[in-house]
């Protein structure tokens, strides 16, 4: 027998966050693997046969999680499964293909207006959505085991918790460095702003060379052409 699950989470976003760095750190796939507690390694691989022509050309990953099946963490486990990743316009799609016949569909994006966008209309019956600035919103398909739903639930749940957190925070350190890139003088003139500070530079060369010219012409003084000769007088 197995059970279907459906559920969707929302998180807001700090409003100085930008939709960009999200949807960046949400397409960087080993990052987003890292960030999920139970993931204890992972490698690219190829797609399993059986995997459905819409998924066979996606990028696939084989992930290796740390279970604890018991409260206390008295007894733990390995399980290795296999998930395809695509990326969204806004967001990323996963789909986990685990042991027993474990079917986890996941789907991020991410949603809300930025400053100065207007608002997005919002979805009926998500009614913890932010009216105001950007929010992730994970919406998960699970398939699985009867008696073994609500334990895949709350630990998918609570380690998402984490990941989700871990993202926010990995998107903030980013827009720290950004920040900093933009906003150090230095920096700014080597690494980004070069070929502009050239093209400023060249008013000034210019300046400087006619100015150069015009201290050379007033070393020389210019004599006036001398009159032809009389022909009367040289006779």
């Amino acid at each position: 027998m197995f059970k279907r699950i459906v559920f969707t989470t929302v998180t807001p976003l700090p409003s100085y966050i930008p939709r960009d760095l999200v949807i960046k750190t949400l397409h960087a796939h080993s990052e987003m693997i890292e960030l999920n507690p139970l993931v204890i390694k992972h490698k690219r691989c190829k797609a399993p046969p059986n995997a459905p022509p819409d998924e066979f050309h996606c990028i696939w990953y084989e992930l290796t999680d740390n279970i604890h099946y018991l409260p206390g963490r008295i007894i733990r486990g390995n399980v290795t499964y296999k998930a395809c990743f695509h990326d969204l316009q806004r967001g990323l799609q996963t789909h986990i293909y685990a042991p027993t016949n474990l079917d986890i569909r996941n789907r991020w994006t991410v949603c809300g207006n930025m400053p100065g966008e207007p608002r997005e209309p919002v979805e009926l019956g998500l009614t913890n959505v932010p009216r105001e600035g950007l929010f992730l919103r994970e919406d998960v398909y699970l398939r699985c085991n009867t008696f073994a739903a609500s334990f895949v639930k709350k630990t998918l749940k609570d380690a998402h918790v984490v990941l989700v957190d871990r993202l926010i925070m990995k998107a903030d350190l980013l827009k720290g460095k950004i920040d900093r890139l933009y906003f150090n003088p230095r920096r700014r003139r080597t690494a980004l702003l070069a070929p502009s500070a050239q093209t400023q530079a060249l008013p000034s060369r210019a300046k400087a060379f006619a100015t150069a010219k015009k201290k050379l012409s007033t070393n020389f003084v210019v004599m006036p052409p001398s009159p032809p000769p009389n022909v009367h007088e040289l006779e």
